[in-house]
């Protein structure tokens, strides 16, 4: 693992992931534009964004650093086919460049839910030395898993575009991007834009918006993919899951890299039967941030109500929409669009100090289908490499039987490789081994 150069603080260095000392003819600089890609986007105009990039800079009380989030330490992945013929599941690692009005509103409302006063906003306003404010758009992480069905093809368009789509969303883009999804007709005939009916005319708050943040932009974000991928004859009749977790520093007036934060702010878009969960630091317990979009649950079920869609319960116990597919809410499967599987994700919000957190997991139901949540916890203890774990994690899942596709993203957070507690699941874990092992022996004299 790299070390840090630079005299940084102390919680910097003995950070897992790699950093660096910058020098003036180092420091990042931002990256040419480019025409975005040539999908259908429902504001019928090419988009334009930076080029995707996995570094963000850092101007700390005690030097510049460079991070690059693919670089080993920083996040561990680990994937596996499992027993289906190939692999649809899909996952992305990046930086995105956000408006700096965007990220300063999100500061705000965070801080403010942490009893913070906002007499100062150094880093956003121009204000700050040397420049910090531009480093400080770049400093958001971008992680994503999307669990495809029917094809590879609508996980792997959400593999290379979410996250420029998240960068490039605008308040103006709202209207014709519902206006788009509405066109569908069926259940989406009235929609209205969920979180982002705000912006609509004649809305209470339209007077009074103050523009657009970061959980909207997602929303946004996340429409827009749904109409690119909906109308892309590529894609076919698959689908995909997704789940997002967008994090960075609350740290003012400077800012240090989400795994060595005081203050962090962690922001889920979900949809689906992805999953992410959070372990603390003190205990190591697990604390679920996501819950799937099935037909029986009871929020699902009452959107729903409406739309005159059967739920039914297949062979094996399992709510099935339309008596096919498992989630209600999704990218595309365009077959079930009008039925009211939508794409617009729920948010999930957490301020979070930094050291009270471990680390972060996203996963593909592969995973979750035969794992606790308190499983995987567990079995990232005492682990320094997050790859490691990952592997770990996606290892246990095929030995007690995991034949679905399978990822595993561990986000280390700065309280990691401090996990107390105790491992509760360390006997349960032998004892599924042992009948997994069993299992297949018999398997093997049939």
């Amino acid at each position: 693992m790299l070390r840090c150069s630079c005299s940084c603080s102390k919680r910097l260095a003995s950070a897992s992931p790699p950093v660096v000392r910058l020098t003036p003819s180092s420091a990042a600089t931002s990256p040419s534009r480019h025409a975005f890609s040539t999908f259908a986007a429902s504001n019928k105009r090419k988009s334009q964004t930076r080029a995707a990039s996995s570094e963000q800079v850092f101007r700390t009380r005690n030097g510049s650093v460079k991070v690059n989030l693919t670089a080993k330490g920083a996040v561990g992945v680990a994937q596996s086919r499992g027993e289906r013929p190939y692999q649809e599941d899909a996952h992305a690692v990046h930086s995105v460049a956000l408006p700096r009005s965007a990220l300063k509103w999100n500061v705000v409302e965070d801080r403010l839910g942490a009893g913070w006063n906002p007499e100062l906003l150094e880093g956003f306003e121009g204000e700050a030395p040397q420049g910090e404010g531009k480093e400080r758009k770049r400093q958001v992480a971008f992680f994503g898993v999307y669990d495809g069905h029917g094809g590879a093809e609508t996980s792997s368009f959400l593999r290379s575009n979410l996250h420029s789509l998240v960068e490039c969303a605008r308040g103006d883009d709202i209207a014709s991007t519902i206006d788009a999804y509405r066109s569908l007709g069926g259940y989406l005939k009235r929609y209205r834009g969920g979180p982002l009916d705000r912006f609509r005319k004649g809305s209470a708050a339209y007077n009074e918006r103050k523009g657009i943040s970061l959980d909207e932009m997602a929303v946004l974000a996340f429409l827009q993919a749904d109409n690119a991928a909906l109308s892309d004859p590529a894609t076919g009749k698959s689908g995909s899951t997704a789940t997002v977790a967008l994090l960075h520093s609350l740290d003012l007036p400077h800012s240090n890299p989400y795994y060595a934060s005081s203050l962090l702010s962690l922001t889920i878009a979900h949809l689906g039967d992805t999953s992410a969960l959070l372990s603390s630091s003190s205990q190591g317990r697990a604390r679920r941030l996501t819950e799937p979009h099935h037909g029986d649950s009871r929020t699902e079920s009452e959107r729903l109500r409406t739309s005159g869609t059967g739920i039914l319960t297949d062979s094996f116990g399992e709510s099935r929409f339309g008596g096919t597919l498992a989630n209600t809410r999704g990218i595309g499967d365009r077959e079930f669009k009008t039925l009211g599987v939508i794409g617009e994700p729920e948010i999930t919000k957490r301020v979070l100090k930094g050291e009270e957190w471990a680390f972060l997991v996203l996963t593909s139901d592969g995973i979750t289908d035969v794992m606790s949540d308190q499983e995987i916890v567990d079995l990232c203890r005492g682990i320094k490499d997050p790859t490691l774990a990952a592997k770990k994690i996606v290892g246990f899942a095929e030995d007690v039987g995991g034949e679905d596709n399978m990822t595993a993203l561990v986000i280390p957070l700065p309280g990691w490789g401090r996990m107390g507690g105790l491992d509760t699941t360390a006997d349960r874990r032998e004892y599924r081994l042992r009948q997994a092992a069993g299992s297949n022996t018999r398997q093997k004299r049939m």
